[in-house]
């Protein structure tokens, strides 16, 4: 998983890859609509065209994540939708990932029923004014035809089951929760990665024949199904992974950087400018951890108070997103420090400092673990080979 260089903006969250399919809804409006439909208008009203294009399916896929949100607060469950991207829908909390029950069928239909409702609306509206007398009127009808195939389309890909969309991800979540015995669970992703290169062979042939809108409309889908596979695959197996570690066995135990009644001057002396680290946590004397401080803080305090000040006396910070505390829901933790890599992480116990946790470390365990076919039980219970003792001791020669 890379750092998270996304950015949200009013509730959702965007990042630089909805461009590539606004350029392509952009040509596909701007130079294959646009002259067809619309003949002799000139190349700033096709233009104009291929913007309204980009609206309608950014407003069909608004629908979408905006049906399940409302599903979601009807039914007072999680939902992680609040994104708006080329690749829309994929989640990133560790709850989307997380065994479900059968109800949440209403919270994952909640998107695919917003886009039915739309497509009908599209077509009733569509059907009325395709044949209107009005050409201004009647010109609206093109726009409406693509918005109802763009929220038929996005209805059809979520009900497919092998893809981790809507219905497939609750089945996948489903069989998650039905395996009890401690066995992988069996996914459907290598069904998903087949009809993936199905969909991109038929896009680039459909291409080749010249049906370039066709074709390059089913290469994209092709590669957002077969990326949102993959996503899948990669973030429910880190999940699953974490929940089954002992995250205490992995603290490297270290005593805490500073203590509250340290000076100003040991903690930088002896502390912040031998490690170069922008902040050390701080305890007291009996080891409870108390925040972090930064090496900032210690310029606002004259340097001929340095000996008479301590850190305890020092503005403190929580930092909450670099902690971790050992507990039943450690492994979210560790999960979200992953997705927005931070390392390393200070581990709390009972409200006491007790070391540094790798985060990464854990994370390429996992890659190493399913890329080598390691056996569900992990290499820690494996049984070592021992040879058999021997029946007599080996005698020795004095000298």
């Amino acid at each position: 998983m890379t750092p998270n260089t996304k950015r949200k903006v009013s509730g959702f969250q965007f990042d630089g890859s909805w461009v590539f399919l606004a350029l392509f809804l952009f040509w596909a409006g701007a130079f294959e609509l646009g002259p067809t439909q619309y003949p002799g208008q000139g190349i700033f009203f096709d233009g104009l065209i291929g913007i309204v294009i980009i609206l309608l399916y950014f407003f069909s896929v608004l629908l979408h994540e905006g049906g399940h949100k409302l599903a979601s607060r009807l039914l007072g469950r999680f939902y992680d939708g609040h994104q708006l991207t080329i690749w829309g829908g994929v989640p990133r909390e560790a709850e989307s990932f997380l065994p479900t029950q059968s109800s949440d069928m209403i919270l994952r239909m909640g998107g695919p029923l917003s886009n039915l409702l739309a497509a009908l609306l599209f077509h009733v509206v569509y059907s009325r004014l395709s044949g209107h007398p009005e050409g201004v009127i009647g010109g609206f009808a093109p726009f409406l035809f693509f918005g109802m195939q763009a929220n038929f389309f996005l209805v059809l890909v979520n009900l497919i089951p092998v893809v981790p969309m809507d219905m497939g991800a609750l089945i996948l979540q489903e069989r998650v929760r039905k395996s009890m015995d401690g066995s992988p669970p069996s996914w459907p992703f290598q069904a998903g990665l087949i009809l993936s290169w199905v969909i991109i062979l038929s896009g680039l042939i459909l291409a080749s024949r010249g049906l370039l809108l066709s074709g390059f409309g089913l290469l994209f889908w092709g590669i957002h199904l077969a990326r949102a596979t993959l996503v899948w695959k990669g973030r429910m197996g880190l999940v699953l992974y974490l929940r089954q570690l002992n995250l205490r066995e992995y603290v490297e135990v270290k005593s805490c950087s500073l203590v509250s009644d340290r000076s100003v001057g040991q903690a930088f002396r002896e502390d912040f400018f031998p490690s170069g680290e922008k902040t050390l946590p701080v305890c007291d004397s009996d080891g409870v951890y108390l925040g972090f401080v930064e090496w900032r803080e210690l310029k606002k305090v004259p340097v001929f108070l340095w000996e008479d000040r301590t850190v305890g006396s020092l503005e403190l910070s929580v930092f909450p997103g670099k902690i971790i505390v050992l507990g039943e829901e450690d492994w979210r933790q560790v999960y979200d420090a992953i997705g927005k890599d931070i390392r390393p992480l200070y581990a709390i116990e009972d409200h006491k400092f007790l070391g540094l946790l790798h985060p990464e470390k854990i994370l390429e365990q996992f890659r190493m673990k399913t890329e080598m076919g390691v056996p569900p039980e992990g290499p820690s219970d494996f049984k070592r080979r021992e040879g058999p003792e021997d029946p007599l001791p080996i005698p020795h020669e004095s000298p």
